[in-house]
C-alpha cells in the first residue's frame, strides 16, 4: 500500500513538472484566444480548467477505490465472523445429536443459520434433527429449502428420502430415489437397497427383482454387495409364490424349480415346489423334492413336511417306509432315525419308538430332546415313576424341549416353520431348535483288522 502511494505521488510530481515545463515553452501559444463554442477565452484558462478537472477526477477515483476496499474488507471480516459463529453452533449441534438431544441440536442449528443463512451443513442437519424430534413435515420443508440451493446435491436427496419415509409417503420417496439413481446410476448402492426394500414391502416382486439386478451390476466392491445376494433367491421365490396364488400351478412349479436348481441351499423353494407339485397331482415328484431337500441340505424341515403330508393323507405307513429307506441309503442316519422314532411315538407304537431312539443314543452326545422322548415313552408305558417325575420337572424348567424354530438372523422364535422372517426381512432363516445337536453325529472308526481280510472260521481242535 505504501509503495503504491509513493508511485502515485511520484507520478503526480512528474506530471506537474512536465506541465510547468510545457507552459513555459508555449507561452505565446497559451496567450492565443481559444474559441469555446463561440466564446473566446484565453487558451491558458482552458488548459488550466482541463488539468483541474483531471486532477479532481483522479482524486475522486482514489477516494472511491479506497472506500470500496475498506467496505469490502469490513464485509469480509463480518462474513468470516458469521462463519465462525455458524460453525461453532453447528459443532455444538452435532454434539447434541451424538448425545441424543435433538431439541438442543435444533436450537444450535437454528442459531447457525441465523448467523449464516446459506450454511448448507446446518440446514441439512437441522432437517435431520427435526425428523428425529418427530417433526418430519418441518424437516421436509428444510430439506426442500436446501435442495432449492443445490438441486443435484445427493446428501440432500437422501435426507428428503428419509423425510418421505418418515411421513410414509413411499411414492414421493421412490421419485427421489430414482433421481439419485439418475445422478449416480452405478454407484448409489444405498438408494438401490432402499428402493428394493420398498418394493419388497409392497410385494411388487417384479420391480424388486429389477432393482436387485441393478444392485448386481453396481460398480462397488464385491464385499459391499455380498449381503444383498440372498435377496435374489428370495425375490425369485416370491414370484413363484405369487404365481401359485394366482392358480398358475405349472408356471409356479417351473419358477420354483429354477430357484431350487440355481440356489440348492434355499429350503423354502423345496417346500413350496412340493406344494405346487401336490396341487398339480404330482405326488411322487413332491416326495422326491422333500427327500432331495434333505439329501442336499440335511433339512429336517423337508422331512417333517413330508411326514405331515402322509399323516394328513392318513397314510402313516408310507411315512415309515420313506424314513426306513432313507436310513438305509444315507450315511448320516441320526436325524431320519430320530424322526422315525418320534413318528412311532406319535403313532403310539411305543416299543418300536424306544428301540429306534435307543439306536442313536451312542451316536450323538447328550441330547435333551432325545431323553425327553425316551422319558415320555417310559411314562406312557407306566415305567419308573421317578423318571417320569424327573422328566416333568425338566420340562417345566427348560420349557420346552418340543420342536421350536428360531431365526438365525435376528433370533425371532416361532412355534412353526416360516419361509420369511417379518422382523429382519430374511428368507430361509428359521431352523429347528434341535438341528445342531442332532447333526453332531459321532463317527466311530471301524476296526482296521476286519477290513479287506479274507478269512474262514476254523473247525476242530487247534493244531499245536
Amino acid at each position: 500500500m505504501r509503495f503504491r502511494t509513493a508511485v502515485v505521488t511520484g507520478f503526480l510530481i512528474f506530471l506537474l513538472s512536465a506541465v510547468v515545463t510545457l507552459v513555459s515553452l508555449n507561452g505565446p501559444l497559451l496567450r492565443t484566444p481559444f474559441n469555446f463554442f463561440g466564446v473566446r477565452v484565453p487558451t491558458a484558462w482552458v488548459f488550466t480548467l482541463a488539468l483541474l478537472v483531471g486532477f479532481l477526477s483522479f482524486a475522486l477515483w482514489l477516494a472511491v477505490s479506497g472506500i470500496a476496499q475498506v467496505v469490502t474488507r469490513w464485509l469480509r471480516d463480518l462474513r468470516q465472523q458469521n462463519e465462525r459463529v455458524a460453525e461453532e453452533h453447528y459443532l455444538k449441534g452435532l454434539d447434541a445429536i451424538l448425545g441424543s438431544r435433538p431439541l438442543e441440536a435444533i436450537n444450535h442449528f437454528q442459531h447457525a443459520l441465523d448467523a449464516q443463512s446459506d450454511y448448507m451443513p446446518a440446514l441439512l442437519k437441522l432437517g435431520d434433527a427435526l425428523r428425529t424430534a418427530g417433526r418430519p413435515q418441518e424437516a421436509l420443508a428444510r430439506h426442500r429449502e436446501a435442495l432449492s440451493q443445490h438441486s443435484d446435491d445427493v446428501p440432500t436427496l437422501y435426507a428428503l428420502t428419509e423425510d418421505y419415509l418418515a411421513l410414509r409417503d413411499h411414492e414421493e420417496a421412490k421419485k427421489v430415489l430414482w433421481e439419485i439413481l439418475r445422478l449416480q446410476p452405478k454407484r448409489a448402492l444405498k438408494a438401490l437397497r432402499i428402493l428394493r426394500d420398498l418394493y419388497v414391502q409392497e410385494a411388487n416382486w417384479r420391480k424388486a427383482l429389477e432393482i436387485q439386478e441393478h444392485i448386481a451390476d453396481a460398480r462397488v466392491l464385491e464385499e459391499e454387495r455380498a449381503e444383498d445376494a440372498p435377496y435374489t433367491a428370495g425375490i425369485l421365490y416370491q414370484i413363484g409364490i405369487e404365481l401359485a396364488q394366482q392358480d398358475k400351478t405349472e408356471e409356479a412349479a417351473t419358477q420354483l424349480e429354477k430357484v431350487r436348481k440355481k440356489y440348492p441351499s434355499f429350503i423354502p423353494a423345496y417346500l413350496k415346489l412340493a406344494d405346487a407339485y401336490l396341487a398339480g397331482g404330482r405326488e411322487q415328484d413332491a416326495i422326491e423334492v422333500y427327500l432331495d431337500g434333505y439329501r442336499r441340505n440335511t433339512s429336517v424341515t423337508c422331512l417333517l413336511a413330508m411326514e405331515q403330508f402322509y399323516l394328513e393323507k392318513g397314510d402313516p405307513e408310507s411315512a415309515v417306509r420313506r424314513y426306513q429307506a432313507l436310513i438305509a441309503s444315507t450315511a448320516r442316519k441320526v436325524i431320519p432315525k430320530f424322526l422315525l422314532g418320534r413318528l412311532y411315538y406319535r403313532l403310539e407304537v411305543l416299543d418300536r419308538a424306544e428301540a429306534t431312539l435307543r439306536e442313536i443314543e451312542g451316536s450323538i452326545r447328550q441330547s435333551g430332546l432325545l431323553q425327553f422322548y425316551l422319558g415320555r415313552i417310559r411314562e406312557r408305558r407306566g415305567d419308573t415313576a421317578e423318571a417320569c417325575t424327573h422328566y416333568r420337572e425338566v420340562i417345566k424348567i427348560l420349557n420346552p424341549f418340543e420342536l421350536t424354530y428360531r431365526c438365525t438372523s435376528c433370533g425371532e422364535a416361532s412355534p412353526a416353520w416360516k419361509d420369511f422372517c417379518q422382523r429382519c426381512q430374511r428368507w430361509d432363516s428359521f431352523v429347528p431348535s434341535f438341528k445342531d445337536e442332532l447333526l453332531h453325529e459321532i463317527d466311530e472308526p471301524s476296526p482296521i483288522f476286519y477290513q479287506d481280510i479274507q478269512w474262514t472260521p476254523r473247525t476242530g481242535a487247534p493244531s499245536s
